[in-house]
């Protein structure tokens, strides 16, 4: 095969499930909406900590959030499996732009206190427990089931391209005249264009009345599907361990940059965005392999990885040390979470895909709800001892989820998604 040829044959296969123009809408209005949300990942941390000038200060704005994710998560994905998808999205959006706008607006004016950071975010959790399930089960409705995985690796990918631009564009907006006020507000501005690619969207339909049980009925349903699905149930706790660990580091990068590489709060936006840059390099390789038998190898690989960059990082004497580790981490956690996404997605029936998915936030709800103890144990141990933690309590759960993934191909129920056919 010629060097054009494979070219050709790569691009078709990375990037097929584009070919569908409503999916390739709605990833357009994911660009939109998670380059605003990994700005405010960046930006949160710094006025959380300007704030309250403590680790805690951080958790508890996260801890927010995360409560109203773990509760109402579950609930999410039942309306998303019920209601029309579309009007969902829309009002959820518009909920969202309104919260950034009038963060950004008592930034400006100088009346935001850390209560305030905490209330507001929290509502924009409480919108996101139903805005991701319903996005999510959309896309399983409007792409076919061999497209599936790449269609879910591709909205990785967006949130892995969004890791690079978000992340750079808060970092130059907080070094400037504009500040954390300004970037919220274009936060805000940026959640005006998801809205309207949503608008622009065909109406969705409701589940029928007839075929409806009660909201509690509906989500023991749920929950059991995925517990009588031994792939499912490993992937997700997985996903569980990986994410509530994983994320941790961003809740004492502020303070660890301060007190121990003697750098201002403000290069957080430096590091995540190495971070993000080393993360995207190593997810459009991923995309094309998320349907083949390489699947689980990569995924728990990427885990590997992320606990030797958590200790690299522990490890780090200078602000270039740093960064290096962040070379490690960046693919670590977003090529297990590109990956997990994608097995766990292609394996749910149609039915149960807004149920089961919303079971994935639970994870992000539990890393928010515990980022106030995480906060409290940093301020007590120390980062670097903070962050040592992490890395071997990744480790551990890389060669737990061998084990069982062992176990599950001895078995002959190793999930993974059927090869991705090429038209």
């Amino acid at each position: 095969m010629s060097a054009v040829g494979f070219l050709q044959r790569w691009f078709t296969t990375t990037f097929q499930a584009l070919s569908n123009p409503q999916f390739r809408l709605l990833w357009i209005g994911s660009l939109f909406s998670m380059l605003a949300f990994m700005m405010q990942w960046t930006v949160q941390s710094v006025v959380a900590f300007e704030l309250g000038g403590t680790n805690s200060a951080v958790g508890l704005v996260q801890l927010g959030v995360g409560l109203c994710m773990l509760i109402l998560g579950p609930f999410g994905g039942v309306i998303a499996d019920r209601v029309s998808k579309k009007p969902l999205l829309f009002w959820g959006q518009l909920i969202v732009a309104g919260s950034f706008f009038v963060t950004g607006a008592m930034i400006l004016m100088d009346v935001l206190t850390l209560t305030g950071l905490v209330l507001l975010t929290a509502v924009m959790g409480l919108v996101f427990a139903f805005l991701s399930p319903a996005q999510q089960a959309w896309v399983g409705e409007m792409v076919p089931q061999r497209t599936l995985p790449n269609a879910v690796a591709l909205s990785q990918l967006a949130a892995n391209g969004s890791r690079v631009a978000g992340p750079f564009v808060a970092g130059l907006l907080l070094g400037s005249s504009f500040g954390a006020g300004g970037a919220y507000i274009m936060m805000g501005t940026l959640f005006i264009g998801v809205i309207v690619t949503v608008w622009m969207l065909p109406q969705t339909h409701a589940k029928p009345a007839s075929e409806r049980r009660s909201v509690g009925s509906e989500l023991m349903e749920g929950l059991r599907y995925v517990a009588a699905s031994p792939p499912i149930r490993t992937l997700m706790l997985l996903l569980f361990a990986t994410v509530v660990v994983g994320f941790m580091w961003q809740i004492v990068l502020p303070a660890f940059l301060e007190r121990h590489l003697d750098r201002p709060t403000t290069d957080v936006g430096m590091v995540l965005t190495v971070n993000a840059v080393a993360a995207l390099a190593v997810a459009l390789p991923l995309t094309s392999i998320v349907g083949t038998r390489w699947a689980w190898p990569a995924m728990l690989g990427c885990a590997v990885l992320l606990g030797i960059g958590f200790l690299l990082l522990a490890n780090a004497r200078t602000f270039e040390a740093a960064l290096i580790a962040t070379v490690f981490m960046g693919p670590g956690l977003s090529g297990f979470m590109l990956v997990n996404n994608a097995l766990i997605m292609s394996n749910i029936e149609p039915g149960y895909f807004g149920r089961v998915m919303s079971l994935t936030m639970l994870a992000w709800g539990l890393q928010g709800a515990m980022s106030l103890p995480f906060g409290y144990l940093a301020d007590v141990v120390g980062e670097r001892q903070m962050l040592a933690m992490l890395g071997s309590t990744v480790l551990l759960v890389a060669v737990v989820g061998s084990g069982f993934a062992y176990r599950l191909a001895r078995s002959g129920q190793l999930a993974r998604p059927p090869e991705q056919a090429v038209s």
